[in-house]
Order: C-alpha cells, then sequence, then structure tokens
C-alpha cells in the first residue's frame, strides 16, 4: 500500500494518475469501490460521513491500494468539538496506515517527498 498525504489542492490524485498511468475512473472514494480499484482518493471525506467506521479489510482485499488523503491537522484547532475528534481520527488512521505501507509520501505544490519507503511505484 501507498499513502499519499498533503494539502488540499496540492496535486495527490493528479501525482498518483501520473505515477501510475491510470485515470479517473480507476479512483475509489469509498473503502467498498477501493477493494476493487487501485486509488482511493478522499480518505478524509469518507472519514467525516463515517465517524468510526475504519477501512475494514480494505488492505488484505487490495494490499496495493493507493490511499490519498488531506492533511487536517495543520492550522488552527477548530472550536467545534466535532471537528476536532474528525481531525483526531483522520489522523490516527493516517499513522496506523503509514506504518503498515510500503511507501509514503508528502505531496506538497506537486511535488513528492517521499517519508518512508525504498520501494518504488509499480
Amino acid at each position: 500500500m501507498i499513502l499519499l498525504i498533503g494539502g488540499a489542492g496540492q496535486g495527490k490524485l493528479a501525482y498518483a494518475l501520473e505515477k501510475t498511468g491510470l485515470g479517473e475512473a480507476d479512483v475509489a472514494r469509498d473503502p467498498v469501490s477501493a477493494r476493487t480499484r487501485p486509488i482511493f482518493a478522499g480518505l478524509e471525506t469518507w472519514v467525516r460521513a463515517h465517524p468510526g467506521a475504519g477501512l475494514g479489510d480494505l488492505l488484505e482485499v487490495n494490499p496495493d491500494v493507493v490511499i490519498l488523503c488531506d492533511e487536517v491537522g495543520c492550522g488552527v484547532v477548530p472550536v467545534d468539538p466535532s471537528e476536532r475528534v474528525w481531525r483526531e481520527e483522520v489522523g490516527r488512521l493516517c499513522c496506523a496506515l503509514a506504518q503498515k505501507a510500503g511507501r509514503v509520501e508528502r505531496i506538497f505544490c506537486g511535488l513528492s517527498m517521499v517519508l518512508k519507503g525504498e520501494e518504488g511505484w509499480k
């Protein structure tokens, strides 16, 4: 599994599509669809809509999935307690995914910074 993180609008999806040679039709927006598609984009959005749900057996079913997640833990701490809970959940999930990932990259201004992993893109 490859985990790509970065701020909103920083080019994560374009980067993943370029690296994999895939197109928009290959992108899932939820863990169920990601079982059969190579890219899962919008992890943070899915977590907001499904708090506490987790990813189930996604990584066992599709161990080569590329997961994209906006960084939501930077910046001003939200006043709304539910927003803080969401940020915490996304952050903890990304930490768990990073532990399991063969490669983790941060995308900033369309440029990649490898945080973990020597293995290249397949």
